[in-house]
């Protein structure tokens, strides 16, 4: 080898090192920095890392204002965006190019344009306070969308056909807006109808079909209450809230029937209630409070009922009652045609039979001056007793015992009782000579409602 040429190789061996060794710095430099003239979206990201790219890339988006026009007229605007975008990964698969580009790029200088997708990582308060605050979204709806449904209300299961409204889904302008915001687009023409609700469930659904075939196969059941004054039959809704088919059978929700009696109680227990009476001199009032009338068992029934429900037969029946009133039969009034009435504004009381007037006289109630008023309320008679001895205290506290021949007690210690001692009934006595809350009575006529009066009978004391 002669001197020339191991200087040849010698020099063509430098170049060769000189050439790795920028090639090393390139891609040590490529691998941490986006290089020269790189444009992504629309922003210079030249020698930025991945994350340097991403905080200006977000920077810069969230600057925009993002307008919606109408008709080529400005309805509204949203100036701040203020949200976060998964971008990294997409810069860092785009920052990872082969070699050879990479050297490429290094020693052309050419622009490169990258366009990648700002992914909203997640949606912020203050955009959405905006887009609910746009008055064109909160325009009033003349028909409301809404699903097709199985009507529940009776046992012909109707579907209930869909309805498309015009009323706005703003959750889906919402989703548009983030959309066109992640792919760099910052206006949006608006049209209504592109943004009306839509139903989710139409009549034509497979599993509203099949719904149907379960409500009429599980929720057809028949159960009727018998109330003094009509019916009540628990609706499919009620049935679905109580029941669930495991395997073809019927399981019962105690906690649902617990709930639902509770309500039934409620609703159907009648002391205490307001009541529409007919008086004999004022017509038509209005009484309440008293111890008389209905009360279901509310232990007893809810048995009754998830047996019932578990048999998943019709059935008709009374409800399971702790107490029942006096009159048991049909009509607008548990009170019926045999009562008591004691007028405390007028001090009268008459008895009634079947509907008919057997005893009518003057009374003297509670003393009103000394806090002995009687009370009023609808109640039932507890007992009545012979000879019996009434004993309390008197307002300054000293004891009293007072014989009495007929003793008919309808309110603890409040009862009906001949008064021997009396000489006149009625008027105002008993407003300062009043009784101690008894209602005192003529003895002829204590003997004759005693005489007709049973245990259970009304009691009706009224202004």
């Amino acid at each position: 080898m002669n001197k020339k040429t191991a200087v040849c190789l010698c020099l063509g061996a430098g170049l060769l090192a000189a050439a790795a060794w920028q090639v090393h710095r390139i891609e040590q430099y490529g691998s941490r920095y986006f290089l020269d003239n790189t444009i992504i979206n629309g922003v210079d990201c030249s020698a930025m890392t991945v994350e340097e790219a991403a905080d200006e890339l977000t920077g810069r988006w969230n600057e925009h204002t993002f307008v919606i026009e109408q008709d080529g007229e400005q309805i509204g605007e949203i100036d701040n965006l203020d949200f976060s975008y998964s971008v990294e990964k997409q810069l860092k698969a785009e920052q990872e190019i082969p070699l050879y580009q990479m050297v490429w790029r290094y020693i052309t200088g050419k622009e490169e344009r990258i366009n990648v997708k700002m992914k909203i990582e997640k949606n912020t308060q203050s955009f959405t306070d905006q887009i609910n605050s746009l008055k064109f979204l909160n325009k009033k709806y003349t028909v409301k969308t809404k699903d097709a449904y199985i009507d529940l209300s009776d046992r012909n299961f109707t579907i209930v056909k869909e309805v498309q409204g015009d009323n706005i889904d703003k959750s889906k302008f919402e989703s548009e807006v983030m959309s066109r915001i992640e792919d760099g687009e910052f206006t949006l023409d608006y049209r209504e109808e592109d943004y009306y609700a839509v139903p989710e469930v139409t009549s034509s659904d497979e599993e509203l079909l099949e719904y149907r075939e379960y409500c009429q196969t599980w929720l057809s059941q028949k159960i009727t209450y018998q109330f003094y004054d009509g019916t009540y039959q628990l609706t499919p809704k009620q049935l679905n809230r109580m029941i669930s088919v495991e395997d073809g059978e019927r399981k019962v929700n105690r906690k649902a029937v617990k709930r639902f009696v509770e309500e039934l109680a409620a609703s159907h227990n009648t002391v205490g209630r307001v009541r529409s009476f007919r008086s004999v001199e004022k017509g038509y009032i209005r009484v309440s409070g008293g111890n008389y009338g209905y009360i279901i068992d509310e232990d007893a029934e809810i048995k009754a009922l998830t047996k019932d429900l578990q048999s998943g037969e019709d059935v008709t029946r009374k409800p399971e009652y702790s107490q029942q009133p006096y009159y048991t039969g049909e009509g607008s009034s548990d009170i019926g045609y045999s009562y008591v009435e004691i007028d405390l504004s007028s001090q009268k009381l008459w008895m009634f039979k079947g509907g008919k007037k057997i005893v009518s006289c003057r009374v003297v109630t509670g003393n009103v001056a000394d806090g002995f008023a009687t009370p009023a309320g609808v109640y039932y008679l507890s007992y009545k007793s012979r000879d019996a001895v009434l004993r309390g205290s008197n307002k300054d506290g000293s004891k009293y015992e007072t014989p009495v021949e007929y003793w008919m007690p309808f309110n603890q210690g409040i009862g009906m009782h001949d008064a021997y001692w009396r000489s006149d009934f009625g008027g105002k006595i008993y407003r300062k000579s009043g009784s101690h809350g008894c209602i005192n009575m003529p003895p002829d006529s204590a003997a004759a409602v005693y005489e007709n009066i049973t245990a259970g009978y009304p009691i009706v004391v009224h202004h």
